[in-house]
């Protein structure tokens, strides 16, 4: 692959520039950008919506050298959405044959301390590379991605520091048109918090949620019934 020149940043987030989806790309956009890589964005659920849209997706990829990808994931998937706009991609590129193979890189988050819980989003994410002609350029997998709240990330420490450490070693590789290499993936998959400490805190703010959701839908009184268990 010669210099790449483009960078696309696909968000794959049905909360469009709220998601901390989109604050973790911006972030390796930002660098690359300042090694002279012209940026893009494009939102995949506002172009999912209309035939023009999704047209406009596939041309954006096909145009852009390196498309980082990113998306959370809910549960243990990504959103379906954004899974049909990986598979109009691909479908539009086996129909046209491509020429430039653009380097996809995946960042995705979720709410879970431990990134196992990524492993299999991802390799569905490389096997979406794979049949849609695109040279796979690894992958940042953030835990608890919810602990970003949406803001932008900064580089003066505190627990994005490995995140921003290893995004700028991504960005590096890439700006070469090479693979994030494996210690920008360690570095980004680093919980922001120890993981028993981390635990703790999911149980007490989870629980929090948890109830204050069921309280605002009047299902609180119910949340612990047990309809369907037999002999009682």
């Amino acid at each position: 692959m010669s210099q790449p020149k483009t960078v696309l940043l696909l968000n794959g987030s049905p909360k469009c520039e709220k998601s901390n989806s989109r604050q973790i790309g911006k972030f390796l956009s930002a660098k690359l950008e300042e090694k002279g890589l012209k940026p893009e964005e494009a939102f995949i659920a506002r172009l999912i919506k209309s035939p023009q849209g999704t047209e406009k997706l596939s041309k954006l990829v096909d145009q852009a050298d390196i498309v980082v990808f990113t998306t959370p994931l809910y549960v243990d998937s990504i959103p379906s959405f954004t899974i049909k706009a990986m598979e109009m991609i691909r479908d539009h590129r086996v129909v046209e044959p491509q020429v430039e193979k653009p380097l996809l890189v995946a960042v995705m988050n979720c709410g879970f301390p431990e990134k196992e819980h990524m492993e299999i989003a991802l390799k569905i994410i490389k096997n979406f590379a794979e049949e849609a002609s695109l040279r796979w350029g690894g992958a940042v997998s953030v835990a608890m991605g919810e602990a970003l709240n949406g803001e932008p990330l900064s580089e003066s420490g505190g627990m994005t520091r490995n995140l921003t450490k290893g995004l700028s070693l991504a960005a590096a590789s890439l700006a070469e048109g090479q693979p994030i290499p494996l210690e920008a993936e360690e570095l980004t998959s680093k919980s922001f918090l120890p993981l028993f400490l981390a635990k703790s805190m999911l149980r007490v703010f989870g629980k929090r949620m948890w109830n204050n959701q069921a309280k605002g839908n009047g299902d609180k009184p119910d949340m612990y019934a047990r309809p369907y268990e037999s002999g009682r």
